[in-house]
């Protein structure tokens, strides 16, 4: 209670750590409503594929990293006894139990979410070879459902990284304003450490978009391969444009032509213009906090 009455901003760790837990719940749902929306099962041949969203093996492989991570550090590199006369055994116990013990399993269990969403689901959709749906009114071939999916998981992630920036470098900036002393401003491994964060989380969300951008480009492009080589079978020497009838084309050729213009109006992204404005202003937040965090 004392650290809280000395540092409020300390009240940010538990309440991140209740996030985590929520937005991970949330993403479980939403991940079973994206699928029921996209009409997955309908769309490939095992849908089987996507039943779970995240192995139990890259959970319990995040909380054994994490947990052996912070005890090493609790006892091999700040060592027990620094810990107990920085802050007593309160102090210790935070870090030997509290941290490794509660706060490890639930932000593992919230970045494998977010590794499943952004990572492990465009790679399934891909391998399991996911028609697209040419007939999607907003023209996305019925992927808008895992691009929303894919953006709200990035979003959790943001909120987590501006409140990480908050309590890192909120009590510096606050020294003596609420009658308590601050740490000393987070230097330059604090400050790398965050952008590097942020760029990996970046980076993860962009190869999933990647990876669906790929499936979808070539489902498009091998169905207009082969509209086009039907709708050929139906013209005389299909080649020589000259000899071609454009104002009374047979019409089986009109018929799969206009099939063609489905296709050809479908995006190669999972996203709309709106979808695209919000990643951008959602990937630039945290970096942005932090540097205007970082001059004060």
């Amino acid at each position: 209670m004392l650290t809280f009455v000395q540092n409020p901003l300390w009240l940010l760790r538990p309440l991140v750590l209740l996030g985590a837990a929520l937005a991970t719940e949330s993403l479980y749902r939403r991940y079973d409503r994206a699928l029921a929306r996209s009409n997955i099962e309908a769309r490939v041949d095992d849908p089987s594929q996507f039943d779970g969203l995240v192995p139990d093996r890259l959970v319990w492989l995040l909380v054994a990293l994490g947990t052996g991570f912070t005890l090493v550090n609790a006892v091999v590199i700040l060592t027990v006894p620094q810990l107990y006369d920085a802050g007593g055994a309160t102090r210790v116990f935070r870090f030997l139990v509290v941290t490794p013990f509660g706060y490890v399993p639930v932000l593992a269990a919230f970045l494998a979410t977010y590794v499943a969403v952004e990572v492990l689901l465009p790679r399934r959709i891909a391998a399991a070879d996911v028609t697209l749906d040419y007939l999607d009114p907003e023209q996305l071939g019925g992927m808008r459902p895992v691009g929303e999916l894919v953006k709200l998981a990035y979003y959790y992630l943001m909120v987590g990284l501006v409140a990480y920036a908050v309590a890192t470098y909120g009590p510096h900036i606050l020294t003596g304003a609420l009658g308590y002393s601050a740490l000393d401003a987070p230097g330059l491994a604090v400050n790398a450490a965050f952008t590097a964060v942020w760029v990996l989380s970046v980076g993860i969300m962009a190869y999933g978009i990647y990876v669906l951008h790929q499936h979808m480009a070539r489902q498009k492009r091998e169905l207009l391969y082969d509209l086009d080589r039907r709708a050929r079978d139906h013209v005389d020497a299909p080649w020589d444009i000259r000899s071609f009838d454009a104002l009374n084309p047979p019409s089986e050729y009109r018929r799969y032509r206009k099939q063609v213009e489905f296709v050809t109006g479908t995006k190669e992204y999972p996203a709309t213009f709106t979808m695209w404005t919000q990643l951008v202003v959602g990937v630039m937040m945290p970096k942005a906090l932090q540097l205007l965090l970082a001059a004060v």
